[in-house]
């Protein structure tokens, strides 16, 4: 194989910043208040929304918006954005919109992840925008629907997803991965 036909090697570097302490360790917190801090800044994302690129940009009661731009090293064979880096702002802005809808003393765990991929997202796609809002809310489940667009406005994705809604678990100490402690019932 000679150089000119060689394929090139790239090198990506990932760097997050901590996230303190997690939601679930913030049991007065709503979720509306950390995606509005996460919104401002003024709390860190998760580690995977930092390498992945994932923003939230929106967050009012019931609907969430998420950006995400493509990049090149998380496309398959083809040259598209691979489904599952697609699911994941997806899952990510389905739960949200749930998660903006419930009381501080609660948390949600997704259940099942529907995403109907209807146009291949490449690079050129730009930034994607999913736009995920509350199909019904109930004591202990959450339905939610969303639409992933291209910087084009081109519809790319639709999603849904149901989400169950659970009392956020007890813990002790403030650290990231302190150890759940479950507290006696009585």
């Amino acid at each position: 194989m000679s150089q000119e036909s060689a394929p090139r090697t790239h090198v990506a570097t990932f760097e997050w910043r901590e996230q303190g302490p997690i939601f679930a360790t913030r049991a007065d917190e709503s979720g509306l208040s950390y995606l509005q801090g996460l919104v401002s800044g003024e709390i860190v994302p998760p580690p995977v929304a930092q390498v992945l690129g994932i923003e939230v940009t929106k967050a009012e009661p019931g609907a969430v918006q998420f950006t995400m731009p493509v990049k090149n090293f998380f496309t398959n064979h083809l040259g598209f954005l691979a489904g599952g880096i697609l699911s994941t702002v997806i899952d990510s802005a389905l739960g949200c919109s749930i998660l903006a809808s419930i009381t501080p003393d609660k948390d949600i765990v997704t259940l099942d992840l529907n995403v109907d991929f209807l146009r291949p997202v490449s690079e050129a796609s730009g930034l994607i925008t999913v736009d995920a809002e509350v199909v019904h809310l109930g004591r202990n489940r959450g339905l939610a629907s969303c639409r992933a667009v291209d910087s084009e406005g081109r519809l790319c994705a639709v999603g849904k997803s149901s989400c169950l809604v659970r009392d956020k678990p007890q813990r002790t100490g403030s650290a990231v991965g302190a150890q759940a402690v479950k507290e006696p019932r009585r």
